[in-house]
Protein backbone atom coordinates (compact mmCIF):
# COMPACT_ATOMS: atom_id res chain seq x y z
CA UNK A 1 0.00 0.00 0.00
CA UNK A 2 2.92 2.37 0.50
CA UNK A 3 4.05 2.23 -2.47
CA UNK A 4 0.99 3.15 -3.96
CA UNK A 5 0.68 6.26 -1.66
CA UNK A 6 3.75 7.24 -2.90
CA UNK A 7 2.64 6.73 -6.51
CA UNK A 8 -0.23 8.86 -5.88
CA UNK A 9 1.61 11.83 -4.41
CA UNK A 10 4.15 12.14 -6.87
CA UNK A 11 1.59 11.93 -9.66
CA UNK A 12 -0.22 15.01 -7.78
CA UNK A 13 2.89 16.99 -7.54
CA UNK A 14 3.06 16.33 -11.62
CA UNK A 15 -0.49 16.99 -12.02
CA UNK A 16 0.15 20.79 -10.35
CA UNK A 17 3.26 21.14 -12.08
CA UNK A 18 2.40 20.54 -15.45
CA UNK A 19 -0.97 22.79 -14.92
CA UNK A 20 1.24 25.19 -14.83
CA UNK A 21 3.62 24.54 -17.17
CA UNK A 22 0.57 24.11 -20.38
CA UNK A 23 -0.87 27.30 -18.69
CA UNK A 24 2.46 29.13 -19.28
CA UNK A 25 2.32 27.63 -23.20
CA UNK A 26 -0.97 28.63 -23.78
CA UNK A 27 -0.72 32.22 -22.36
CA UNK A 28 3.19 33.00 -23.59
CA UNK A 29 1.00 32.09 -26.79
CA UNK A 30 -1.72 34.75 -26.67
CA UNK A 31 0.43 37.63 -25.97
CA UNK A 32 3.18 36.22 -28.61
CA UNK A 33 3.81 38.07 -31.94
CA UNK A 34 3.34 36.56 -34.96
CA UNK A 35 6.88 35.38 -35.46
CA UNK A 36 7.20 34.30 -32.24
CA UNK A 37 4.28 31.86 -33.20
CA UNK A 38 5.79 30.67 -35.80
CA UNK A 39 9.24 30.01 -34.58
CA UNK A 40 8.92 28.58 -30.81
CA UNK A 41 9.61 25.35 -30.11
CA UNK A 42 6.69 24.06 -27.64
CA UNK A 43 3.51 25.53 -29.56
CA UNK A 44 2.56 25.19 -32.96
CA UNK A 45 0.29 27.48 -35.09
CA UNK A 46 -2.53 25.03 -36.97
CA UNK A 47 -0.59 21.87 -37.05
CA UNK A 48 2.73 22.37 -38.15
CA UNK A 49 5.28 20.91 -36.96
CA UNK A 50 7.91 23.45 -35.33
CA UNK A 51 6.60 23.01 -31.62
CA UNK A 52 5.82 19.91 -29.65
CA UNK A 53 1.39 20.53 -29.31
CA UNK A 54 -0.86 23.28 -30.93
CA UNK A 55 -2.77 25.45 -28.50
CA UNK A 56 -5.27 23.12 -27.73
CA UNK A 57 -2.96 20.22 -26.58
CA UNK A 58 -1.67 22.49 -24.29
CA UNK A 59 -4.92 23.53 -23.38
CA UNK A 60 -5.92 20.29 -22.62
CA UNK A 61 -3.17 19.36 -20.34
CA UNK A 62 -4.00 22.17 -18.42
CA UNK A 63 -7.40 20.78 -17.98
CA UNK A 64 -5.72 17.48 -17.67
CA UNK A 65 -3.49 19.04 -15.04
CA UNK A 66 -6.43 20.58 -13.22
CA UNK A 67 -8.69 17.39 -13.14
CA UNK A 68 -5.50 15.12 -12.32
CA UNK A 69 -4.67 17.38 -8.85
CA UNK A 70 -8.51 17.28 -7.97
CA UNK A 71 -9.39 13.40 -8.63
CA UNK A 72 -5.55 12.78 -6.86
CA UNK A 73 -6.30 15.05 -3.60
CA UNK A 74 -9.66 12.98 -3.29
CA UNK A 75 -7.81 9.72 -3.49
CA UNK A 76 -4.55 10.16 -1.21
CA UNK A 77 -4.68 9.19 2.04
CA UNK A 78 -1.84 11.25 3.69
CA UNK A 79 -1.99 14.36 6.78
CA UNK A 80 -3.51 17.77 6.50
CA UNK A 81 0.02 19.78 6.61
CA UNK A 82 1.55 16.83 3.96
CA UNK A 83 -1.37 17.22 1.55
CA UNK A 84 -0.60 21.29 1.93
CA UNK A 85 3.52 21.06 1.75
CA UNK A 86 3.17 18.52 -1.33
CA UNK A 87 0.49 21.22 -3.00
CA UNK A 88 2.19 24.23 -1.78
CA UNK A 89 6.05 23.25 -3.05
CA UNK A 90 4.56 22.23 -6.38
CA UNK A 91 2.93 25.43 -6.67
CA UNK A 92 6.44 27.16 -6.10
CA UNK A 93 8.17 24.80 -9.11
CA UNK A 94 5.27 25.37 -11.17
CA UNK A 95 4.79 29.04 -10.75
CA UNK A 96 8.38 28.81 -12.15
CA UNK A 97 7.65 26.57 -15.02
CA UNK A 98 4.65 28.80 -16.00
CA UNK A 99 7.14 31.88 -16.05
CA UNK A 100 9.79 30.45 -17.76
CA UNK A 101 7.76 28.88 -20.61
CA UNK A 102 5.23 32.35 -21.14
CA UNK A 103 8.35 34.20 -21.55
CA UNK A 104 9.94 31.74 -23.89
CA UNK A 105 7.17 31.44 -26.06
CA UNK A 106 6.42 35.88 -25.93
CA UNK A 107 9.78 36.20 -26.13
CA UNK A 108 12.42 34.01 -26.66
CA UNK A 109 13.75 34.42 -23.05
CA UNK A 110 13.13 31.73 -19.95
CA UNK A 111 12.87 35.31 -17.64
CA UNK A 112 12.63 38.66 -18.21
CA UNK A 113 15.28 40.77 -17.75
CA UNK A 114 14.23 43.29 -15.48
CA UNK A 115 12.03 43.61 -12.19
CA UNK A 116 8.29 43.89 -13.18
CA UNK A 117 4.83 44.43 -11.49
CA UNK A 118 2.51 41.33 -11.53
CA UNK A 119 -1.64 43.33 -11.97
CA UNK A 120 -3.98 41.34 -10.45
CA UNK A 121 -7.07 43.33 -9.20
CA UNK A 122 -6.17 46.61 -9.28
CA UNK A 123 -3.29 45.71 -7.14
CA UNK A 124 0.48 45.89 -8.51
CA UNK A 125 2.31 43.58 -6.90
CA UNK A 126 6.32 43.83 -7.37
CA UNK A 127 7.82 40.70 -8.76
CA UNK A 128 11.61 40.07 -9.41
CA UNK A 129 13.19 39.49 -13.07
CA UNK A 130 16.51 37.83 -14.56
CA UNK A 131 17.89 34.87 -12.58
CA UNK A 132 16.31 35.33 -9.25
CA UNK A 133 13.21 33.37 -10.98
CA UNK A 134 15.22 30.28 -10.11
CA UNK A 135 14.10 30.89 -6.46
CA UNK A 136 10.83 29.51 -6.92
CA UNK A 137 12.09 25.84 -7.64
CA UNK A 138 15.14 26.07 -4.66
CA UNK A 139 11.90 26.90 -2.27
CA UNK A 140 9.89 24.90 -4.22
CA UNK A 141 11.95 21.92 -3.92
CA UNK A 142 12.75 22.73 -0.06
CA UNK A 143 9.26 22.68 0.59
CA UNK A 144 8.41 19.36 -0.98
CA UNK A 145 11.73 17.52 0.74
CA UNK A 146 10.45 18.88 4.40
CA UNK A 147 6.71 17.56 3.07
CA UNK A 148 8.25 13.95 2.04
CA UNK A 149 10.89 13.68 4.91
CA UNK A 150 8.00 15.40 8.16
CA UNK A 151 4.77 15.57 6.76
Amino acid sequence: MGGIKMILEVLFCLAIVSYWLAEGVSEGWTWSTKKRKETNKLIHPNNKSNGLMDYHGWRILENIGIWGTVVLAFAMSISWSKFLLLGVGSWFIGTFCYECSLNYVNKGTMYKPVDYKWHILGYDIPWWGGKKIYILPAVGLSILTYGIIWG
